[in-house]
């Protein structure tokens, strides 16, 4: 009776973990995700802080899963059953297109140096089958997060010698939420830092421009 009653909670942390990921409270999912992230950045050594974002940027984080989940449900995605499948034609899709420089407007060009905002979102995929650990399945998760990121309002760039005259700041606020398109649970990150000047990038005369 002991060992059922053992198994039984554990069967049942881990419907709760997935319930959170994928149910409809992203501000659960979001305080989930922080400590993901937070974990990741040790485990990887990125020396990145982050944090649960204020009620603004959950609200952002939520409009832009409903746009991709509305006006993806007119899509035809033929044969697409991969992920990066889907958001690559989500993504290059016009109607898409349209409706995301609108939620991205307000966000305003990030300067470098001053504390001005720099936006940034994130996908990962959720519908993975992982044989892991709750919490090895969450930092997963938020690599996905980090590593398929895209910059929102960024600063112009110059490059000399592989160096980028700035670099992203040491903290971060983010605010997560989930959605499903074409059969494909996902979840999206965006993320609240800023722009500093990088020392390790010396300007020449010719700076490459990207």
């Amino acid at each position: 009776m002991k060992l059922f009653k053992k198994v039984l909670a554990a069967a049942l942390a881990g419907v709760l973990a997935l319930s959170v990921l994928t149910g409809c409270n992203n501000s659960a999912a979001t305080v989930t995700m922080v400590d993901a992230l937070n974990d990741w950045s040790k485990v990887y050594g990125e020396g990145i802080t982050f944090e649960k974002g204020n009620e603004d940027l959950q609200n952002q984080v939520n409009a832009l899963v409903k746009i991709v989940d509305e006006v993806g449900k007119d899509i035809k995605f033929g044969d697409a059953k991969d992920f990066y499948e889907i958001y690559d034609i989500v993504m290059n899709d016009p109607a898409v297109l349209k409706e995301l420089g609108a939620w991205a407007k307000p966000f305003t060009k990030a300067n470098i140096g001053d504390g001005s905002p720099l936006y940034r979102y994130g996908f990962a995929d959720i519908s993975l089958t992982l044989s892991a650990s709750n919490k090895n399945k969450n930092i997963y998760y938020a690599n996905q997060l980090v590593m398929n990121s895209r910059d929102i309002n960024a600063p112009d760039e110059e490059w000399n010698r592989g160096e980028r005259n700035w670099n992203y700041g040491s903290e971060a606020a983010v605010a997560v939420a989930t959605g499903e398109i074409n059969g494909k649970k996902y979840m999206v990150a965006l993320f609240k830092t800023t722009a500093v000047t990088n020392p390790d990038y010396k300007p020449n005369q010719n700076p490459d421009k990207n």
